[in-house]
């Protein structure tokens, strides 16, 4: 299958290429995981400078993962712009087991994402602060639907690195925004983590292999164009 619409996905990333930033040039604009303010301003640059439209032409923001160095730059993004911020549905079930448990380790992730320093905060060190995330989301991501006024981008829940872990395909242009859930930086063949679950992981590589995708955008490293991105991989247990 050849793609039926042109690449609409520009990766915003800094130098050092710690984290990516994804923008959807679309009629209107939707930033994914906007990861720092060195990004956020490199954003807001490209968009003027580069695509020649304007920050208040972003009518969306997606979360793929509540990880802080996906979230972190939020705060920069909402003085540009004031799109609503959309993450997976599941955060709020999570947010409530995680209070009902009293588990530490997420407040100690939303203290590291606070005071870490960028270069730092990749390292994925603790399980997402879901309590504290969950305020920053206006609107709930249901697996296998649209997002919210782009619904040629269909929202595929990709557990497995963390059990909130969403993609954005595009069956028209055959593009794939994945997150952390597929990683390029740290190997010659695209990896997959499983983070706490083997069993989401494989069911969530069956779905993506299922995907007809020409442009995979990972969450960190270079984005891989190929006629079979995932046909040869690793897993990282």
């Amino acid at each position: 299958m050849h793609p039926t619409k042109a690449r609409m996905v520009h990766t915003i990333t800094d130098r050092f290429s710690m984290v990516n930033t994804y923008l959807i040039n679309d009629e209107r604009l939707v930033v994914v995981d906007p990861g720092s303010e060195l990004n956020v301003r490199l954003l807001h640059y490209y968009i003027q400078h580069i695509l020649g439209r304007s920050p208040q032409d972003i009518d969306l923001v997606v979360f793929t993962h509540l990880h802080p160095d996906h979230t972190a730059g939020l705060a920069a993004l909402k003085a540009i712009c004031s799109a609503p911020v959309a993450a997976s549905a599941l955060v709020k079930q999570l947010a409530l087991d995680n209070e009902s448990k009293g588990n530490v380790l997420p407040r100690i992730s939303h203290f590291a994402g606070r005071m870490l320093p960028d270069s730092l905060q990749h390292l994925d060190l603790f399980p997402p602060a879901y309590l504290q995330q969950m305020q920053l989301v206006d609107i709930w991501l249901e697996d296998i639907t649209g997002l919210p006024e782009h619904p040629e981008w269909r929202v595929i829940a990709s557990p497995g690195h963390t059990p909130e872990s969403l993609c954005l395909y595009n069956p028209f242009s055959l593009e794939l925004i994945c997150g952390d859930t597929v990683l390029t930086n740290e190997s010659e063949r695209p990896r997959l983590h499983a983070g706490a679950s083997r069993h989401l992981l494989r069911e969530t590589l069956h779905v993506l292999r299922s995907l007809d995708i020409r442009y995979l955008y990972p969450g960190h490293g270079r984005p891989i164009l190929s006629l079979h991105p995932l046909q040869r991989y690793e897993i990282a247990w």
